[in-house]
């Protein structure tokens, strides 16, 4: 047994080489051990009702509330527009961006543009990039004529058939396929 204790390391440093100290069976080993003293955790309030109650804090720092500083017309000009401003008319943008045209309004239905004025007609991918679904959104007036229209173009400029589903309390259509751009350029070819 005394050799089972030697080789437990440093646990028994203190006993290496006094054989008279080894203890030799559990009763005699166990009287040597001390109380170790307990830890106290600090309190985790975990919830709004173990929490103490919390005070008012006073202010420490004197201010005056000031309507427009003259230092405000600094400030203005770092803040976003609360609107987006309509954009300026011109033959030709060099972004390439196209308003909407007014004969547009005269169709039976109609493609509202985002509040960016670009159109509405987004891509979305999903299972690792192996489904591409085109989606038309903000549709107005007779969606299934429109569903039908461009299934005609889809077809007609892709050579195979095109599968669609058509939502109509949400104002959309779903393009099974990446035809985002032959989508976009039908509605503009269209007006919107």
């Amino acid at each position: 047994m005394a050799a089972v204790w030697r080789s437990c390391g440093p646990f028994l440093k203190g006993f290496a080489g006094k054989t008279s100290q080894i203890p030799n069976n559990a009763a005699d080993f166990i009287g040597r051990l001390r109380p170790v003293p307990v830890l106290i955790l600090p309190v985790n309030y975990s919830s709004y009702a173990k929490s103490p109650f919390v005070y008012k804090i006073e202010e420490r720092y004197n201010y005056d509330v000031v309507k427009k500083p003259i230092e405000w017309k600094y400030v203005e000009r770092l803040l976003p527009f609360e609107t987006i401003p309509n954009p300026l008319i011109k033959d030709k943008y060099p972004s390439g961006w196209v308003p909407p045209k007014e004969e547009a309004k005269e169709l039976p239905y109609f493609i509202h543009r985002s509040k960016n004025h670009f159109l509405p007609v987004y891509l979305k991918i999903s299972l690792r990039g192996s489904k591409k679904i085109s989606i038309i959104r903000k549709i107005d007036g007779d969606i299934w004529l429109l569903n039908d229209e461009l299934k005609k173009f889809l077809k007609d400029k892709n050579k195979m058939y095109v599968e669609t589903r058509v939502h109509e309390l949400a104002q959309f259509i779903e393009v099974k396929g990446d035809y985002v751009i032959d989508i976009r350029n039908w509605a503009l070819s269209k007006g919107f």
